[in-house]
């Protein structure tokens, strides 16, 4: 190494010398790649906004410079190990040998590798988005090449490997739909109730325009149970919006069936009372909610 010329009386003065020029540069090295690669995934991404940009370079920054980290750090060992004496071929050698018998051995841990390495470059999901893996839904707080980490509204933070990811529902991209089905007693009328439906949901768009994009639709009759009939109504609205329009709708449209007298069913059960003198006619019947 070029310390080693200017002290050739001290070698080990050269070789600390040498070693800390290492430690330098590669730390150096870090620094400046981790910095460009931030402007280039900024200068080279097309996004629609500074939103999506600042998402995206959450997602993959950290990974970039991840890989950089190892690569560099692996090498600068490499280059410290011949400075004290060790032959760098041999430590190669023996790292492609670990590497093959890794690569026999762990089939999954390539499996999540090479998943996680295509989450990544098709953009299925980001840190940041609300989405729903499996049976769990949540917040993506970490992407890396073998796990996805996924903050539930619990606040537990699940752990997922990438291989297990076949199926993922972004709630964080272009619109989602708010679905709010309400059942109506069967003595109700019906017109009644679809009026209020729509009175109710274009209120609640003229007083939100940011969360709903397009005019509600009320769909009617959408299913006969044996006590209700099922009414339903749907909201365009932005992305996350849904859970909050759902539980908006349903308080409103239960204070409008009340001003309007329009019954919601619950569960009850229907007593009649017979006198005990016989020859007398039904007395009456009571009703008794169940609970």
């Amino acid at each position: 190494m070029i310390w080693s010329l200017y002290f050739p009386d001290y070698p080990l003065l050269g070789k600390v010398l040498n070693i800390i020029l290492i430690i330098g540069g590669s730390y150096l090295f870090v620094v400046i790649a981790s910095y460009l690669v931030k402007r280039l995934i900024l200068l080279g991404g097309k996004y629609p906004n500074r939103k999506d940009a600042q998402r995206r370079l959450r997602t993959v920054a950290p990974l970039i410079t991840s890989f950089i980290k190892y690569f560099v750090v692996f090498f600068a060992a490499i280059l410290i190990l011949s400075e004290l004496g060790v032959d760098a071929a041999a430590i190669i050698a023996g790292a492609g040998v670990v590497g093959i018998a890794l690569g026999f051995g762990a089939q999954t841990l390539v499996k999540d590798i090479l998943t996680g390495l295509f989450l990544l470059a098709e953009d299925s999901l980001s840190v940041g988005d609300i989405v729903q893996v499996g049976d769990v839904t949540g917040t993506v707080e970490d992407i890396g090449l073998r796990v996805t980490r996924i903050r539930p509204f619990s606040g537990a933070l699940i752990t997922i490997p990438n291989g297990e990811i076949s199926r993922i529902a972004n709630f964080n991209r272009g619109f989602t739909r708010a679905i709010v089905e309400v059942g109506i007693a069967y003595e109700s009328e019906v017109d009644r109730a679809v009026e209020i439906m729509e009175r109710v949901g274009q209120l609640y768009q003229e007083d939100n325009p940011d969360k709903v994009l397009e005019p509600p639709i009320v769909q009617r009759i959408v299913r006969l149970d044996a006590s209700s009939v099922v009414l339903r109504l749907i909201l365009k609205v932005a992305p996350k919006e849904h859970w909050g329009v759902e539980r908006d709708m349903l308080y409103l449209i239960k204070k409008g069936f009340d001003e309007g007298e329009i019954e919601i069913p619950y569960q009850k059960q229907v007593i009649y009372i017979k006198a005990v003198s016989p020859g007398l006619e039904l007395e009456g019947k009571k009703e008794v909610a169940d609970g």
